[in-house]
């Protein structure tokens, strides 16, 4: 109602020590899993228009949160294992930048599941996650969310996780950290302490149970997605604007993402993809083998917009994986960089393969010598005692189908690629990416095999439009 102030109310989750703190004017409700619901019935509810609450502390049994409120939270907001946090559809999620208000589940303990974080958005109604400041938002303002399993990893169990420094990892595939479908993460990537910031969304160890789809990370000061091991699969997956890398991987990460985009910010970012077996490229078991189709990626097209080379796909370290039906476009050096003997050798046995891609507008800025001589194979190097090379390269994709052209995008700003505008990255007709000659038919669990084009999408169905954000400040 115009002119009507929002009514606030302080709402702590369960403290550590099992209380529940709520304001005198408000009852609990138990619902079905005994939990509490937002915003508490009883006989004197909130009064009319929105509503505003803080959330801290810790989450034990199913809590669901309300859409009518506007929650803030401080601290890490930690979903204890056997506890569910819900939130509906159109809520929105302020975090308060001086306590680095992050959403944290815990791996599963003893007989108790991993906690669960349920995010029950639409594309007509997401869920967005952005910081509590009053003016002009920058990245590093929020915190971001971080998600513990107990699935497999291929370090001591349990590690502990980047950022908020919690245990993850076990021997359970198919665990689950929850349900998560149309988030927006926003101008996230709090420092915690120096040189340890906190990634878009991290999935460290978590299984195959979670369901991530439509998540978009946006204006953050670190990686925007980061798997530290695990089994889950992903899919419909924006990384914008992000500081460091648009996609991270590590630690024996196994899983199926599908329909992934990355636009890079021309002031900063790092490389569309980087993806190791850990950090010192051992053959630890399992190994990081992700099964990625049907990705588009544009980069800053300058030299190094952070403190590192800007590359397109950066796999390294050790890594096997399937690398198919991709857009890889505007990067200031190669388009695809094999980096170390492990992963080059891994591309002549087969457990390493990337095939059915479309490169444009790479420039090889920083390798001429091993990408200048004008061809499509000419975006792909090997990086080897830290010099690239195109050694070698002709001979083991000479039967990849490797193309160079114009994805003939609906529009893109090639100068500038995060200007504030939503770009329009379907292909339109007689682009190569459409030519299912081009594409090879997807395959892995939880995928859509009829994706047989390159990039993120058909030519028809837009499925950024509507509940992502594009601005820039």
């Amino acid at each position: 109602m115009k002119g009507m102030k929002p009514m606030r109310k302080r709402i702590r989750t369960a403290t550590r020590l099992g209380l529940m703190i709520l304001p005198v004017a408000f009852s609990t409700a138990c619902n079905g899993d005994n939990g509490v619901t937002d915003p508490p019935p009883g006989p004197d509810p909130p009064g009319p228009g929105p509503q505003t609450a803080i959330l801290e502390g810790d989450v034990r049994t199913t809590r669901t949160l309300s859409p009518d409120t506007t929650y803030t939270i401080l601290g890490f907001l930690e979903v204890q294992p056997g506890g569910e946090l819900v939130i509906p559809a159109g809520t929105l999620l302020l975090s308060d930048p001086n306590t680095k208000g992050t959403i944290v589940t815990l791996r599963c303990e003893g007989d108790q599941p991993s906690g669960r974080l349920v995010v029950q958005g639409t594309a007509a109604n997401p869920v967005h996650f952005r910081p509590a400041v009053d003016g002009p938002l920058s990245r590093g303002q929020a915190g971001g969310i971080v998600l513990h399993g107990c699935a497999p990893i291929n370090q001591p169990i349990p590690a502990v996780s980047e950022g908020v420094a919690r245990p993850f990892g076990g021997d359970d595939p198919n665990d689950s950290s929850g349900e998560i479908r149309y988030l927006t993460i926003e101008f996230g990537g709090v420092k915690v302490t120096p040189d340890n910031e906190i990634n878009g969304l991290t999935m460290s160890g978590v299984g195959d149970g979670t369901i991530i789809e439509f998540v978009q990370t946006h204006f953050i000061a670190d990686d925007g997605f980061e798997w530290f091991g695990g089994t889950v699969h992903g899919r419909n997956l924006v990384s914008t604007g992000n500081d460091d890398d648009s996609f991270d991987c590590d630690f024996g990460w196994n899983g199926t993402i599908q329909f992934i985009v990355a636009i890079q910010d021309r002031n900063l970012a790092n490389r569309g993809v980087e993806c190791d077996n850990d950090g010192a490229g051992s053959n630890n078991l399992p190994f990081t083998e992700p099964n990625v189709w049907n990705g588009t990626w544009v980069g800053t097209g300058i030299e190094r917009a952070n403190n590192e080379i800007n590359d397109g796909l950066y796999l390294r370290r050790n890594i096997s994986g399937t690398w198919r039906n991709l857009i890889v476009t505007n990067f200031g050096n190669a388009g695809a960089v094999f980096d170390g003997t492990g992963v080059v050798g891994k591309l002549g046995t087969g457990e390493l393969v990337l095939d059915n891609v479309l490169f444009f507008n790479n420039r090889c800025l920083s390798s001429p010598e091993a990408c200048g001589g004008g061809g499509p194979i000419d975006d792909i190097v090997y990086r080897l005692d830290g010099a690239y090379t195109s050694a070698g390269v002709g001979a083991q994709f000479a039967g990849a189908t490797i193309l160079e052209g114009d994805p003939l995008f609906g529009s893109v700003d090639y100068d500038n690629p995060m200007n504030g505008t939503a770009p329009n990255l379907l292909p339109v007709a007689g682009s190569p990416a459409l030519d299912p000659a081009n594409a090879a038919t997807p395959t892995g669990p939880a995928i859509d095999p009829s994706a047989t084009f390159l990039g993120a999408f058909d030519g028809t169905d837009n499925w950024m439009a509507g509940w992502t954000v594009w601005n820039t400040q």
